[in-house]
């Protein structure tokens, strides 16, 4: 009887880990991914960032590889990936390529990035919510590890959006 009953609770927490394994990999979508932060000096926002809010760098890249319409090219670029540990939401800085730009301010608001499962859908479901497409859907590597297909949109108040589907790797 007691082999039987130990049988039995070990049976049910196995399938309790089993149903909470199969939850974590469903993840919901559509999920807030990340803010975009133009910054005028990458070393100094990042030591700033990681010093006031211990954030981890996550990823680093300076080249992407953009392929829309069939036409491939590349730009420079140097953006850094932060989280807080145990996070999935991205603090995504990118250093200005004119550094003197004096028309903005620094730590300038960009976007804010929605991670999608299927991009084709979601850039549908916002145009028929009232939004305007601002950079068609388009495919970009990076230098590192990760592979998307993106588009910007702009929601109604003119606000940017970048929809996000993650081919491989991760922010």
């Amino acid at each position: 009887m007691k082999a039987i009953s130990i049988s039995l609770i070990f049976s049910i927490i196995l399938i309790l880990c089993l149903d909470k394994a199969d939850a974590q990999d469903q993840q919901v979508y559509p999920v807030f991914n990340h803010v975009f932060l133009s910054v005028r000096n990458m070393d100094s926002s990042v030591k700033f960032y990681t010093k006031a809010f211990d954030l981890k760098v996550t990823d680093r890249f300076t080249q992407l590889v953009i392929t829309q319409a069939d036409t491939a090219f590349k730009r420079d670029v140097n953006v850094v990936f932060l989280k807080f540990p145990g996070q999935d939401f991205v603090f995504e800085l990118a250093e200005r390529a004119d550094k003197n730009d004096t028309t903005r301010p620094g730590n300038l608001f960009q976007h804010v990035g929605v991670e999608v499962k299927d991009i084709t859908i979601a850039v549908e479901r916002v145009i028929n919510a009232g939004g305007k497409i601002t950079i068609p859907i388009r495919r970009i590597r990076t230098n590192s590890r990760l592979e998307i297909k993106q588009a910007f949109m702009k929601g109604p108040d003119g606000e940017a959006i970048e929809l996000t589907e993650i081919i491989s790797g991760r922010y």
